[in-house]
């Protein structure tokens, strides 16, 4: 079964949530001012920027700040049409070549395959596995995503781990094949 790419997709989770943010009261400070400023003749632009700000905050606060939670700071992930138990063999596997020993925890949800967490002593970077729809693919259905939580300072072991975590998939996708 081929794997939608060979590749970890980085995403600076904090960086985008801050840039929304930072936007938002940007726009919010724009409007205050033209209001204090220009009074009465601004007070159409001022509730245009604040109504765009609002809209920012909220938007940014739904959509980001669970993604930031979820997530962590910065984070990689790569998709995979391998089960869930497959990716966690995989991970477990590549974390135990390194001579740590791998927690495997579930996560409590209402969805019929909850997300799988695997973490290890000494290993500064977190796995997240779940079932995913892959928009990108030329395949539907369901995917396996792979979602690694790096630390800013831990990126050299953790880089490692995603490169033996990727050998792995693509060695059982050619034993199966």
């Amino acid at each position: 079964m081929p794997s939608a790419s060979t590749e970890w997709a980085y995403a600076n989770n904090a960086r985008i949530a801050l840039f929304f943010l930072a936007l938002a009261l940007l726009l919010i400070g724009m409007g205050l001012l033209a209001v204090v400023a220009w009074g009465q003749d601004a007070a159409l632009a001022g509730g245009a920027l604040l109504t765009i700000a609002v809209f920012l905050l909220v938007f940014s606060v739904l959509v980001f700040l669970p993604r930031l939670a979820r997530r962590g700071a910065v984070s990689f992930s790569v998709y995979s049409r391998r089960s869930i138990a497959d990716a966690e063999r995989a991970i477990t596997a590549a974390i135990e070549e390194s001579g740590r020993t791998a927690q495997v925890r579930r996560v409590r949800t209402r969805g019929r395959s909850p997300p799988v967490i695997v973490t290890a002593d000494g290993i500064p970077a977190r796995f997240r596995i779940e079932v995913s729809r892959h928009a990108a693919g030329p395949e539907t259905g369901e995917w396996t995503e792979i979602i690694e939580s790096v630390p800013l300072f831990g990126e050299g072991e953790a880089e490692a781990l995603r490169v033996k975590v990727l050998e792995r998939l693509h060695g059982a996708t050619a034993a199966k094949e």
